[in-house]
């Protein structure tokens, strides 16, 4: 199931950004030869719609719009056909070829707002709010309640204040074994406290007494509490969210490509946490997405689309951003030289991509396969 979720929603995913090519090339008034899901040898033949064949095709990857004039048509050509690519305004061109990657970065953040706005708007919670006390822990034994900021811990008389989880992590690492006093707030709602003091005892577990996948206090903390609106405000709060988290998950995703590049050119290796499709795959079927409800595969396919918009736009050729870049730079190379230049690149492109899927798709198999 996990597999077929994955794959209806990656279909999905291409056609849409094969579609914001498809329309931008209309309203730029470049004529598209044709429209295929897949890459050739061609299957099928769907449909026609405003003189483009739709097209189903062999190998089940990806997708293209085919416009005339992409390979450079020399000027005698060009002066004889209107609606080339090549003879398109620059301006034009490159949002031809952005608008794939723009839908799809759109589609994230309404992926993201429909979530938010129905299920809730996540609020950061300030200071170390307690959300899980462990059973037969020091915790649950002194009796501390969950809901409640810690404020300060104590040993002797110095106490120390705490304003973050990291703060009790801290204190709790330096003062294994001893007998501390945890000083807390009343019951919490958002970042609103009862600001009664409570007082609680509790010993520090050694690092010989804590039990697997536990900590020596034996609590967690709550880092966002859902936040629900009046109605009528929830679909704008759901979008101002849903806009701020695809740009975060955007700049998230960025950084993980600045690693991925260091570690390739600098350590010859791949960073553990990269995953391909395969590996993507195998995450989602670990923690049961399709059981986790209609929110958790539309917030999957708005991550999927924010990814995918991301990695188009580098400027790698083949991808959009690589074209985007080469289109940029006739403003100072002529055309003609540019073309050689850019069937070289394309070239060495597709070597370098392909070379690095089969490599990560290899990797994820053997950890399906074989996981330690």
């Amino acid at each position: 199931m996990s597999v077929l979720v994955f794959i209806l929603i990656l279909s999905f995913l291409v056609i849409i950004h094969e579609l914001g090519h498809l329309l931008a090339a209309f309203w730029a008034k470049i004529k598209v030869e044709e429209f295929g899901l897949g890459y050739p040898p061609l299957a099928k033949t769907l449909f026609t719609w405003r003189k483009v064949p739709f097209t189903l095709n062999w190998i089940p990857f990806g997708g293209f719009v085919r416009m005339e004039g992409e390979e450079a048509p020399d000027e005698e050509a060009a002066t004889k056909h209107k609606g080339l690519f090549y003879t398109a305004p620059i301006g034009k061109r490159l949002v031809v070829i952005l608008a794939g990657a723009t839908v799809n970065f759109i589609f994230g953040i309404l992926a993201f707002s429909v979530v938010y706005s129905i299920l809730g708007i996540p609020t950061p919670i300030t200071g170390a709010r307690i959300e899980y006390v462990a059973p037969s822990s020091p915790a649950e034994a002194s009796k501390l309640p969950i809901g409640v900021n810690i404020t300060g811990m104590q040993v002797g008389s110095e106490v120390t204040a705490i304003s973050k989880p990291a703060d009790v992590i801290s204190f709790v690492e330096q003062h294994r074994g001893e007998t501390v006093k945890i000083i807390t707030t009343g019951n919490c709602k958002a970042n609103e406290c009862d600001y009664m003091q409570q007082e609680f005892s509790a010993r520090i577990r050694t690092a010989e007494e804590t039990p697997a996948g536990q900590g020596a206090l034996g609590v967690a903390f709550q880092s966002y509490e859902i936040t629900f609106y009046p109605w009528w405000q929830m679909p704008f709060r759901g979008v101002a969210y849903g806009l701020k988290e695809a740009f975060f998950l955007g700049g998230t995703i960025l950084n993980a490509l600045k690693s991925l590049g260091t570690d390739l050119f600098t350590k010859g290796q791949l960073p553990s946490e990269l995953a391909g499709p395969v590996g993507i795959v195998h995450q989602a079927h670990e923690v049961g997405l399709v059981s986790l409800g209609w929110a958790a595969v539309v917030g999957f396919a708005g991550q999927l689309s924010i990814n995918l918009a991301i990695m188009n736009i580098l400027p790698i050729p083949p991808l959009d951003g690589g074209k985007a870049f080469l289109t940029i730079l006739e403003t100072v190379i002529s055309r003609k030289r540019l073309h050689r230049l850019e069937y070289l690149l394309n070239y060495v492109g597709y070597i370098f991509l392909l070379l690095l899927i089969v490599t990560i798709t290899i990797r994820d198999v053997v950890r399906w396969v074989f996981p330690q």
